[in-house]
């Protein structure tokens, strides 16, 4: 076996070691760099609803050019984000309406002092998220109304580049409700 042979089969042997990576974290969002992640789309979200919306909006607005394709797809993200926040704020808002039930329990003594811990009796009706991690999102009113926000301009904008294309009056904006 000459050097190159025995290098190859060197790194056989160490890759049936191998197991993957141990810790994930700086790995664990590499999805979010392709496909429909890289639109904005978590997995938190449906992704056939959402599919299925920026067909409806296709067909819907017919969008001609490159600026009406990008205002198109800007409506359906916000719209999804909208979602988003509000199942958001409903998963906070049932993790804190139902918190889970404890229960002080003496444990063994050590030392002549009484261990005393926590025991869930019941434990509630937790959210798929929980509220340490959604914590930093209770102002989700704020995000949602952000995204509305951007919807709302996104089809006045639409509606112009149609209406100047179309040789139409420009019409005016419509009020946000």
């Amino acid at each position: 076996m000459n050097a190159s042979d025995a290098k190859i089969e060197a790194n056989r042997q160490n890759a049936q070691n191998s197991t993957g990576p141990k810790d994930t974290t700086s790995t664990r969002f590499n999805a979010v760099k392709h496909g429909l992640l890289a639109q904005g789309v978590t997995e938190l979200d449906d992704h056939d609803r959402y599919r299925n919306v920026v067909t409806e909006l296709r067909a819907e607005w017919q969008p001609v050019g490159v600026i009406e394709s990008f205002l198109v797809n800007q409506i359906s993200l916000a719209m999804l984000r909208t979602e988003r926040a509000a199942r958001i704020e409903a998963e906070h808002i049932t993790a804190a309406i139902n918190p889970p039930v404890t229960k002080q329990v003496d444990g063994d003594a050590f030392f002549n002092e009484a261990i005393v811990r926590e025991e869930i009796v019941d434990p509630g009706l937790p959210a798929s998220l929980s509220a340490t991690k959604v914590e930093q999102l209770v102002n989700m009113t704020r995000y949602e109304t952000a995204h509305e926000n951007c919807i709302y301009r996104a089809v006045n904008q639409l509606r112009q580049l149609q209406s100047e294309r179309r040789g139409s009056p420009t019409p005016l904006p419509t009020a946000t409700p």
